[in-house]
């Protein structure tokens, strides 16, 4: 999936900024726990949040307790304050985002790639990083393109994003794109009328998303802390198994039935 970081644009850093002010006013809460693993680290505070650790898959896993604060807040803030000396800045950053704020009452249990699926049929369809289940979706449809940094056999470079997402009718996104720099650039390329997937367990459930053209948010929520935590502990790759489940908050749900 896509991991390489770029610099930050104006454009980027008013989307965190957004993203951050959705916690900025909640209430203060304390840090109670940070878990780290070589796939993804958590930050528990109001409730479990989850970030992708895209900086360490398969390197050291060591934390730099220097940097990280003990309000949840304040590790939020890193995603637009970050030292210049802490690469894993913003996944603790999106981790205590996702800790601080609620699940929204009108979330559905639902996959991505069943949304993705539903949404596609017929239609071109572009996924920006290749996730396990894009092998076997299944869907009928008219295009179907995975951009990549780091292709695999099929896959489509990311630097043509500019030529195939003006093209799609539906495209589904990685929220590491907002850890990496990236996501503003990917947004400014998407037609008007697509509809436009965030999704991974790094997907904060943050109103802003929907006015900068993202249609539904793919996130989770941790139903078993203590099965995730010992999950992300062992470093285990993500699925449904390791007490999470996906949710999908949806801005028109008239889309769900259509």
């Amino acid at each position: 999936m896509e991991t390489t970081h770029r610099p930050m644009t104006g454009s980027q850093r008013r989307l965190l900024e957004e993203i951050f002010l959705a916690v900025a006013r909640l209430p203060e809460v304390p840090v109670k726990e940070i878990i780290q693993g070589s796939h993804f680290l958590a930050v528990i505070s109001s409730r479990m949040g989850i970030c992708s650790n895209m900086w360490r898959h398969s390197q050291d896993i060591s934390r730099d307790d220097r940097h990280i604060p003990e309000s949840a807040r304040e590790v939020a803030s890193l995603l637009v304050h970050a030292p210049a000396d802490f690469p894993d800045a913003p996944a603790y950053a999106m981790a205590a985002i996702n800790s601080l704020l609620p699940v929204p009452r009108d979330t559905v249990l639902l996959k991505a790639q069943d949304l993705i699926r539903k949404q596609g049929q017929g239609k071109n369809v572009a996924i920006i990083g290749h996730f396990p289940f894009v092998d076997d979706i299944g869907g009928k449809f008219r295009n179907f393109w995975v951009l990549e940094t780091h292709p695999k056999e099929g896959d489509i470079p990311t630097e043509t994003a500019a030529e195939f997402l003006p093209q799609a009718d539906v495209i589904a996104l990685t929220a590491t794109t907002l850890l990496n720099g990236t996501c503003a650039d990917i947004l400014n390329l998407i037609p008007k009328g697509a509809f436009t997937i965030m999704l991974g367990p790094s997907t904060p459930f943050a109103p802003c998303l929907f006015d900068w053209g993202i249609n539904a948010l793919a996130g989770c929520h941790v139903r078993d802390t203590s099965l995730a935590t010992s999950c992300v502990r062992e470093g285990l790759p993500f699925k449904p198994s390791m007490g999470v489940e996906p949710l999908i908050w949806i801005r028109d749900r008239n889309s769900l039935s259509t």
